[in-house]
């Protein structure tokens, strides 16, 4: 039985499309570098989204979700352009959806996915330097955000701009209302 059948049409909506949205909506805090860095940040949230379900295989329900974003390609520009300039009230949405129906680990890794998201994000148009050098890049982002999330270290990596810690302190500080 799938994890995500328990959740009504709208919930399971929201629950599948919101990783993605906070990855554009993160995206889209602060776009002064051009169009190229808005690439480096799309990649950077795909592949996050595929090494989220690799890292969460003790949360089936987050596994489930990454996957789901994946199989919803096609969904994508839809939810490109569905409240990404103020995501922090839907994170807080979400979790209220989870709180009643799942354990509080799953909640928990909820949580932990959407700010994974938000921080690779923010992290990608400084990280990814010269396209050619991409290779290898996507597991020193995860290793570094996964790294920082499993110490408990409340502190942003240093090239994450002023805007994006800020939307992302916004985003934790909405999941933070759902213990």
């Amino acid at each position: 039985m799938s994890e995500l059948s328990v959740f009504s049409p709208e919930d399971t909506e929201l629950l599948i499309s919101l990783p993605y949205r906070v990855g554009v909506s993160i995206s889209y805090t602060e776009d002064e570098e051009g169009e190229m860095d808005d690439v480096y940040e799309m990649e950077a949230l795909e592949a996050c989204i595929r090494q989220i379900a690799k890292l969460h295989e003790k949360s089936p329900l987050v596994s489930e979700i990454a996957g789901e974003i994946l199989r919803r390609k096609d969904m994508w520009p839809k939810w490109s352009n569905q409240n990404i300039f103020n995501i922090a009230p839907d994170c807080e949405q979400a979790a209220r959806v989870l709180k009643p129906i799942v354990s509080s680990q799953e909640l928990k890794s909820y949580k932990k996915m959407l700010l994974e998201v938000a921080t690779a994000v923010a992290q990608a148009s400084g990280e990814f330097g010269d396209v050619h050098e991409k290779k290898g890049f996507f597991g020193r982002i995860m290793e570094k955000v996964v790294g920082s999330f499993a110490n408990d270290d409340k502190n942003h990596p240093m090239n994450v701009s002023a805007a994006e810690d800020s939307a992302i302190e916004a985003i934790r500080q909405a999941l933070a209302k759902v213990e």
